[in-house]
Parts: structure tokens; C-alpha cells; sequence
């Protein structure tokens, strides 16, 4: 797995430390210069970039959520691979955590679940959703709260740590443990990256660049209710007070994607089922059937950049992801091992709970609601929203024209 966000930690650091001036006559050289004071930011990003809280001594938050992918996991990455001794493989893919600043605490509205962390939003918080690969069997894999905090007493800047998230004296283990899920939820709040706003769909929203004819023609598309309906799901306009959207309205879908038999579990227990919502890694809602199947629907916000795709990872590049939209109905052969065994990744008890309205819906051998060149528009216009990370931060409201 790749390892970036240490880099740029590293550099930010060199960069303020080693080129800040002593001044004075004193004859001072760059030996005795006094690297840049700790902040929490500084601490924060260390901390999401450490291998040393991991079992394996291998594995950090940022070995699955790489600056290069907006967060999500590494290029070349199906599945991420963790464990005491890096040998075991998860089943669900690494989201993106960019662009999670508005989402909130997992509720039910009008009987319809929305908000939370984690693809089953069992985490209320980035603070809580930190918290869960630092002690998952397959991730960092610690045996338990008492092992995380040994590793970060032992870290060569836990003196930083103490003072800028105010660790107690003589601090438990739980304590520490409960700052560090703080500092982790600090970096994603402090760090403008995670909310860069400079796409070119912003700059077009702010007057500053044409979309194409083919982005335009996606965009329309993504935003009509009767032919992609992206929008019903993945908000596309502005807020009240001009709040740019963040291509989510952090609600549930069960798109009854085709079974990875790349993850192992899968391929070892056909009556092991990762049904989202009623478990098993979420357990409070496991008796609500009528969730089975259901995960948080993702930002689209730098979706080029977060292959492969959906929850188990079933799909490897972004046209494809599109066309299963566009066929998955009306050619289930495409996707699925026969017409009779759709929707293969759920038992045949809940299949039932499976999303059928547009662009879904239809039958086998109808006409697409959307086409190979709709697919290819919808495509354009996706890739608009791919962040410049080499251009300054943009606002969180459009700018008026």
C-alpha cells in the first residue's frame, strides 16, 4: 500500500522548522535552527500517518486513506490488506473521507435511515469512526484499548501530543485513547484538503470555467429525474445560503451489486453475506431485515480518483460503475453469473430490498434510459469534480457572479 500523507507531513515540517531564520550575529547555521513549534495540526497528521500504532507496525490510517486517492484507498488496491501480521484482507473497500464535514451523527428521518460514518454509518463521528480500524482484526489490529495507548506513549512526539490535545498528567489508557481519536478527528477538520472546493464544476459554478459540451450534457443528465436521478441521491444543488454541494445526502441505498468473489470471505463461505445496515459489523440493527442490503450512499467528490468501486469493491473503473446503472436491469448477464440469480451478494430473502427506481427498473431487453453516449456524458461530467490539489482552497460558497 502506498504511504503519502507522511511526505507531506515531512515536508510541511522541513519547510516551517528548517527555513524559519535564527537571526542575530550569533554565527547561527542551519544545524542549530529550531524546528517549528508543534501544532495540533502537525500532531494530528502525524498521528494519521503512523505506522507504529498498527499490530504489524506496518499499516496507518493513511496506508488506506492516501492523498492521492481523496483519501480512499491506494492505487492497486481491491480490497485493503491489515492484521497482525499484514495478512488479512477486509471485505469492504476504503471511502473517501473528504468532503464529511456536514454529515452528522446516524439517525432515522420519516423512517429512513441517514448520517453516520463508516459505509454502515455505526460510527456517530470521525472521532469514533477513527477508532475503529486501530482495534478491527483486519486493520491495525490491536488486541485492545490498554496496546494503542502503549504505542503512543512510546511514540518519539508524545510530548506533543500531551500538550497540544491537553492529555492529562498521569493520563489512563482510555484517556489517551480517547485524545488520539480526537487528534485524528482534528487532522480531517484542520487539513484543507478535505474540503478543497476547486473542481472545475466550482469554477464553473463560480464563472470561471465552460463545461464542454459532453460535461454539460452529463451534468443534465445526472440532475433529470427520469434518466440518470443521480441528483436524488447525490445532491447537486446549492445550499440556502449557497453552500456548494457535496454529491451526497448521506442516505442509504441497496443497489444489489454483483458478489466480489475476489474477497476471500466470499469466496470461502457462500452463506456469508455483507448486508450493510443489519450487519455483520453493525449489530444494533440486525433485526430491521428491511435494511439488509442498505449502505451509505458516498460523495462523488473526486469519485475518478477512488477506484474500484461500491462497498465491495465489485467494480474497477468508473464507466463501468456508470453502465451498471444503465444495464443492470435490462442485461443482468453483464453482472450476474445467470438472469435468475440477480442481486447474487444478498441471501434470496432480501433481495426484495434492492432500489428499483431510475435509472433501474426496467426489463430485460428494454430500451436503456440511458445510453452508451449518456454513459460516457455522465462520465465527463463526474470528473468535474475531481479537486485541483496543486490550486489554493476554494470557498464553500459560490462565489457570486
Amino acid at each position: 500500500m502506498t504511504f503519502s500523507v507522511f511526505p507531506k507531513f515531512l515536508a510541511t515540517f522541513t519547510l516551517l522548522g528548517y527555513l524559519t531564520a535564527c537571526g542575530g550575529g550569533g554565527g547561527a547555521t542551519a544545524n542549530t535552527q529550531t524546528p517549528a513549534p508543534p501544532t495540533p495540526l502537525s500532531v494530528a497528521q502525524a498521528l494519521f500517518a503512523e505506522k507504529a500504532l498498527s499490530a504489524s507496525g506496518q499499516l496507518a490510517c493513511a496506508s488506506c486513506h492516501t492523498d492521492d486517492n481523496a483519501h480512499g484507498d491506494a492505487t492497486g488496491t481491491t480490497l485493503p490488506i491489515g492484521g497482525v501480521n499484514m495478512g488479512q484482507q477486509g471485505f469492504r473497500s476504503s471511502p473517501s473521507l473528504l468532503y464529511l464535514a456536514s454529515n452528522t451523527a446516524f439517525r432515522f428521518v420519516n423512517g429512513l435511515p441517514f448520517g453516520g460514518f463508516t459505509w454502515d454509518g455505526r460510527a456517530n463521528s470521525r472521532a469514533e469512526q477513527a477508532a475503529g480500524p486501530l482495534l478491527d482484526s483486519t486493520e491495525m489490529a490491536n488486541a485492545d484499548v490498554a496496546a494503542v495507548a502503549r504505542k503512543v506513549r512510546g511514540l518519539t512526539y508524545f510530548n506533543d501530543f500531551v500538550s497540544q490535545f491537553n492529555v492529562p498528567a498521569a493520563a489512563t489508557d482510555q484517556q489517551i485513547f480517547e485524545k488520539l481519536k480526537t487528534a485524528l478527528q482534528t487532522y480531517q477538520e484542520l487539513d484543507t484538503d478535505y474540503l478543497l472546493f476547486n473542481s472545475k464544476f466550482d469554477r464553473e459554478a463560480d464563472g470561471t470555467y465552460t463545461f464542454t459540451p459532453s460535461e454539460r450534457s452529463g451534468r443534465d443528465l445526472f440532475n433529470n429525474p427520469d434518466k440518470g436521478n443521480c441528483a436524488s441521491c447525490h445532491t447537486s444543488r446549492n445550499g440556502p445560503n449557497g453552500e456548494r454541494p457535496v454529491f451526497t445526502n448521506f442516505s442509504y441505498a441497496a443497489l444489489g451489486l454483483p458478489r466480489n468473489m475476489q474477497i476471500q470471505k466470499n469466496a470461502a463461505d457462500a452463506t456469508f453475506f455483507d448486508k450493510g445496515l443489519c450487519g455483520p459489523k453493525r449489530t444494533d440493527l440486525s433485526t430491521r431485515t428491511e435494511l439488509c442490503g442498505q449502505f451509505k450512499v458516498p460523495t462523488l467528490r473526486n469519485i475518478e480518483l477512488t477506484s474500484p468501486y461500491f462497498h465491495n469493491a465489485s467494480i474497477f473503473n468508473l464507466t463501468q460503475a456508470v453502465s451498471f446503472y444503465a444495464t443492470r436491469d435490462i442485461d443482468p448477464r453483464l453482472w450476474y453469473p445467470s438472469v435468475n440469480d440477480k442481486f447474487n451478494d444478498l441471501p434470496l430473502a432480501e433481495r426484495g430490498n434492492v432500489i428499483r427506481t431510475a435509472p433501474f427498473g426496467q426489463q430485460p431487453g428494454d430500451r436503456p434510459v440511458l445510453s452508451a453516449q449518456d454513459v460516457d456524458d455522465l462520465v465527463s461530467f463526474l470528473k468535474t469534480l475531481t479537486d485541483d490539489r496543486t490550486a489554493p482552497q476554494g470557498s464553500p460558497t459560490v462565489v457570486a457572479r
